[in-house]
């Protein structure tokens, strides 16, 4: 009967020599039970334990048995793990005689589960470096499981049940219905969720999440959400961070560009206020006359009117693009703001002799964005077109200049020189800080129109064939009437 079975069984006596080894053991350890019977048990298999084999006898001549796991070596030089059991035979009179050990063979076993293991330290210290932690979701009843990482984050302790009123309670005030929404569609089924919002922390911190979850393929009856939870406070941080000192540097090469522009800036003052001296001049010569020219004298006035509100327009614009202040979104008519911006550079355009071809889409397209901060894109666009013609000789300078529809969701602007172009290589690093092919320049006029464009949702970039002149375009989202204006 004990040949039958498949476990592998051996009998050795209290000496550990082998006196049975059954067709099991044959199989598993790859002697014949002529070559075993007889041998030691624990020298022919080389047998070894996490306990000494001298404890196992103790514990085995104590209570009578005993079960474990052996590591074992079979007959061809392959190691196997034993899952064994030990059962103590005595006679008559109680003396111990022999051992019999059932053994089955857990090898694969053993390996799978030291994969496993592997396979959760490795996901356990990705979470940890990573600071992402796992949730799992059960539907309908919204059961959870949640990783370690998952409990560092909301910084609570293990032994707490996961739910959704946990995730709620660390919540920050103002994103609970934002959370509670995402939470009523993962219930309601929506296959993806993708939500970033604030935890408000016990001791005052503020930390930044970001949750992402799929529904699962059916495994069961009840379908479940598994999804990630990113602890993005460090890179929330050090965005925002970026973006201030983006902003300073936006702020500097503003100031700066208007400091190039001063002369422009002061013949558009200059020209309205010119203007009003002499319709001033000319009303009082209307009144004088020994018959007031009344209507003469209106005309004269209301002229005064226009250009004092042309002054005072510039005087505006100017003082927005040297205030150092936060960005504020509205919805803009791209064409009036490229308009306004020529209109800024107009006395550098005639300088340097530039001749100006402006066309603009129909119907205006409308952006989202920050009117000084795209007027310095497109100031910036211009005055690189006007500085890479300033050495051109013997042919016109011509600049132009266009609005369009790029495609069915972005506006896009084209700034296009006749100078000598850009070579492929510096055409790729244009937009990299730094970078300048002007003697006397930093580098950061377009690195800083690259930000700002980005920051807007668009892409900017160059085309150009060394001595055919440049083309700077810049794409920015259209208007869908989702602007949040500030």
């Amino acid at each position: 009967m004990l040949d039958l079975t498949h476990d592998a069984i051996v009998v050795y006596d209290m000496n550990d020599l082998i006196m049975f080894w059954n067709h099991g053991a044959e199989e598993l350890y790859g002697w014949t039970a002529h070559e075993a019977i007889g041998q030691p048990i624990h020298e022919l298999t080389q047998t070894r334990s996490s306990v000494s084999l001298d404890e196992i006898r103790s514990e085995t001549l104590r209570s009578g048995c005993w079960q474990g796991e052996l590591q074992r070596v079979r007959n061809d030089g392959d190691t196997v793990v034993i899952s064994s059991r030990w059962a103590l035979w005595r006679d008559a009179k109680g003396k111990p005689r022999a051992v019999l050990a059932t053994n089955n063979d857990i090898t694969v076993r053993k390996q799978a589960e030291q994969a496993l293991k592997r396979n959760e330290a490795f996901l356990s210290g990705a979470q940890r470096l990573s600071r992402t932690g796992s949730i799992a979701t059960k539907l309908p009843n919204g059961d959870m499981w949640w990783s370690d990482e998952t409990y560092q984050i909301f910084d609570y302790s293990k032994h707490l049940t996961p739910s959704f009123h946990l995730i709620l309670e660390r919540s920050h005030p103002e994103d609970i219905p934002l959370v509670t929404r995402a939470y009523q569609q993962s219930l309601a089924g929506a296959p993806f969720i993708d939500i970033e919002h604030r935890l408000a922390m016990p001791d005052g911190r503020v930390k930044y999440v970001h949750y992402v979850a799929h529904l699962a393929p059916p495994q069961s009856a009840n379908p479940e959400y598994v999804g990630a939870l990113m602890d993005v406070t460090e890179q929330r941080v050090a965005q925002e961070a970026l973006d201030r000192k983006t902003a300073e540097l936006a702020h500097v090469t503003r100031v700066t560009m208007l400091g190039e522009l001063a002369a422009s800036i002061a013949h558009e003052v200059t020209q309205p206020l010119a203007a009003i001296i002499t319709c001033g001049d000319a009303a009082q010569r209307w009144l004088n006359r020994p018959q007031p020219e009344l209507t003469e004298v209106e005309q004269s006035i209301n002229q005064m009117i226009r250009d004092a509100r042309r002054a005072s327009h510039v005087v505006h614009q100017i003082r927005s693009m040297s205030q150092k202040r936060d960005p504020s979104q509205a919805i803009l008519d791209l064409n009036a703001i490229v308009k306004e911006s020529i209109e800024l550079v107009r006395r550098e355009l005639d300088a340097h002799g530039v001749q100006v071809d402006a066309g603009y889409a129909c119907p205006p397209p409308h952006v989202c964005a920050d009117r000084v901060q795209l007027q310095q894109v497109i100031i910036n666009l211009v005055m690189n077109g006007v500085q890479a013609m300033s050495g051109i000789t013997g042919r016109p300078r011509d600049l132009r200049i266009c609005t369009r529809r790029f495609d069915a969701r972005h506006a896009q602007v084209i700034v296009e020189d006749s100078g000598a172009g850009i070579s492929k290589e510096n055409v790729r690093r244009l937009f990299n800080a730094f970078f300048t092919t002007k003697a006397e320049g930093m580098g950061m006029g377009l690195s800083i129109c690259r930000s700002i464009v980005e920051a807007h949702g668009g892409r900017i970039w160059a085309e150009s064939q060394e001595g055919k002149g440049a083309v700077l375009l810049f794409i920015l989202p259209l208007d869908k009437g989702t602007c949040h204006e500030q």
